[in-house]
């Protein structure tokens, strides 16, 4: 039972930080002890290779029971439970991203919490795994690694102009062995005309190395909310900018999204690449209204 005060919260500017992050070193303490102590149940969803382990379960009831205890107005959508808010103000949460990395035992995974307003993801907070490393960003107020030993400094992206200087990150969706559009044309494209292109298994890891000026832009295409709603506002804050595949603002429900570091030559030639490389797909998948694939149904997967 959590010993936190309840706060009544109308608003996002009513949400304490300091909470949330509180919230989210415990999931990972709870994350790691449970891998530490050997994973028993390790499951599948939307396909063979799309994993579920008890710590994912475990993790998201504890940080829906703290942030409960703490908001308790506040509703949550997760990625395991996946029960849609019906408020304008809810939180946005993976409880491990990265599962794959993470029941492999690859140090490469977070955990992912956001606090959504209405249209806009206002706070987000990632907390790299297993290096306990914070990554946090308020809307307006700049983006910070905090780390373990509690030092702290702010964020910023990378000043890479041109395509071919930029090392650029992505991820590829768990059907990708079951249709032509899934992401293998984006990827060789890049690789052909990037710096070079890495595929680490976390977007929300990936999405901070944008922001921490590792990595000058990231894309993938059917993302869900959790995966990417807290890297927004860090690669925003950091001085990035974050689209679908046509360059509108990213949006919560949007399938496609591309972060990069800001540069106007830099997006721009990423948005072309990404068109260019999807030209020939004879049957597009993703959402036409986010591509400009001529035709383009629903979605391929998770």
């Amino acid at each position: 039972m959590s010993d936190a005060v309840a706060r009544p919260a109308t608003n996002a500017a009513d949400v304490a930080l300091e909470d949330v992050l509180a919230v989210a070193r415990q999931a990972g303490d709870l994350i790691l002890a449970m891998q530490a102590d050997g994973l028993r149940n390790i499951t599948s969803k939307s396909s063979e290779i799309d994993l579920v382990t008890e710590a994912d379960v475990a993790a998201e009831r504890l940080i829906r029971s703290e942030l409960a205890a703490r908001y308790p107005s506040v509703e949550l959508w997760g990625e395991e439970s996946n029960q849609a808010p019906t408020s304008d103000l809810f939180w946005v949460v993976d409880p491990i991203d990265g599962t794959i990395n993470f029941a492999a035992g690859l140090p490469y995974f977070a955990v992912n919490i956001a606090l959504q307003a209405g249209a806009q993801v206002v706070l987000g907070v990632t907390l790299e795994l297993p290096a306990r490393r914070l990554y946090f960003a308020r809307r307006g107020a700049g983006a910070f690694r905090r780390d373990p030993d509690g030092q702290e400094q702010p964020l910023h992206v990378n000043r890479v102009t041109a395509l071919r200087r930029a090392l650029l990150t992505t991820g590829f969706p768990y059907s990708r062995a079951e249709y032509e559009d899934n992401n293998l044309p984006e990827f060789s494209y890049f690789m052909a005309h990037s710096m070079g292109v890495r595929c680490m298994g976390s977007a929300a890891m990936d999405m901070v190395n944008v922001a921490s000026g590792g990595m000058a832009a990231y894309w993938e295409g059917w993302l869900n909310p959790w995966d990417a709603a807290p890297g927004v506002v860090l690669v925003e804050e950091a001085g990035g900018r974050v689209t679908d595949y046509r360059g509108a603002p990213w949006e919560l429900t949007k399938r496609t999204l591309l972060a990069s570091n800001g540069q106007p030559e830099l997006h721009q030639a990423l948005l072309d690449g990404i068109r260019a490389a999807r030209r020939n797909l004879r049957q597009p998948l993703l959402p036409a209204a986010e591509t400009y694939d001529e035709t383009g149904a629903g979605d391929a997967g998770d």
